[in-house]
Parts: structure tokens; sequence; C-alpha cells
């Protein structure tokens, strides 16, 4: 079964065990129907059921946190030797997305052809910006910084694993 990483605990938040997320999404209420995480450190993983997900306050400077309580986990002693393991969700798990919004994931590996049927290369990265992410495209001789913003990016084809650019003046120069 693949699964996807959501979020890092980074510390233990008072004496019942309760822990801090940093989400690794950049919805953090995504969190709140979660029945069971995994939990992963190094090559240890194990399961876990959610007893209590709290999705912090939206601030200006800092990110939201998520307070995650799993049962079993009941003292800060036994929330602590979790500190710094990534917390997975199997795929199933997944929350449906609008259409025309995809997953990172999803996106990195994509053959990119313009709509002239030009290749332009395959997605490597994705940069998440304020105002609109970016797909880093690795083609044969250079790399381009292609802006996921609709007049530029056309389709989306997952299941062809292919996305269609109509490029702007100076885009792939």
């Amino acid at each position: 079964m693949e699964r996807i990483t959501i979020g890092q605990i980074s510390r233990v938040r008072g004496i019942q065990g309760e822990m801090v997320i940093d989400p690794l999404t950049d919805d953090p209420n995504r969190f709140s129907g979660l029945k069971r995480v995994l939990l992963s450190k190094g090559e240890k993983t194990a399961r876990f059921e959610v007893e209590q997900i709290r999705v912090g306050p939206k601030t200006k400077r800092l990110k939201q946190k998520v307070l995650l309580k799993l049962k079993g986990v009941e003292s800060p002693e036994e929330a602590r030797k979790l500190v710094g393991s990534f917390l997975e969700i199997e795929k199933e798990d997944l929350i449906r997305l609008p259409k025309g919004r995809y997953f990172i994931f999803d996106v990195i590996g994509l053959k990119v052809m313009t709509t002239e049927n030009r290749q332009v290369g395959t997605v490597k990265e994705v940069i998440s910006l304020p105002a609109n992410d970016v797909y880093v495209v690795e083609g044969v001789e250079k790399q381009y910084d292609i802006p996921a913003i609709k007049e530029v990016v056309k389709k989306i084809d997952l299941e062809k694993k292919e996305m269609i650019i109509e490029p702007k003046e100076g885009l792939l120069d």
C-alpha cells in the first residue's frame, strides 16, 4: 500500500501525551478527519488510532500547527519518543481534491509538452510560492520554471502522465 507523508512531529505539548505536528500540506484542515495514521522514524513504522486532532489558528507569520493525540500515548515521556517521526497516511485515505487541483506527488514526473506538441521535459519539483506554484521542468539542455497558472498550463492528464502548456513569450528561451 502506498503511503503519503503529511506532517512531522516537532514537539510534545502538555502532560497528556499530545504532540505538535508541522504540516507538510498546504491545507492543515485536511488533518481533521483522520482516524488512523502511520508514524515512521528511520526504519521503524507504527500504526496508531487517532484520539483527537485540533488545528491551530492561522497567523500571519507562523504556519498553522496541528495538535495530535494518539490512543495509547498517555504521557509526555511516551510522546517524546515519537518526536521527529513523520506522519503518514495510506493513499486511500487522501482527501478528494476539487477539479483542477492536484497533489504535488502526482505532478512530479509528468512529461511536459507544448500545445504545438513540442516536448519540453519532465516535472522534477514543485515550488510553492505565495502567488502560485512553479513547476521546475528538466529539459534535455536546460531547466525551465513554468508558472502553475491556467494561462500557461492548459491541461494535466494524470492517466497519460502528461502536462500540456502554452508558453508565454520568452518562457522557454
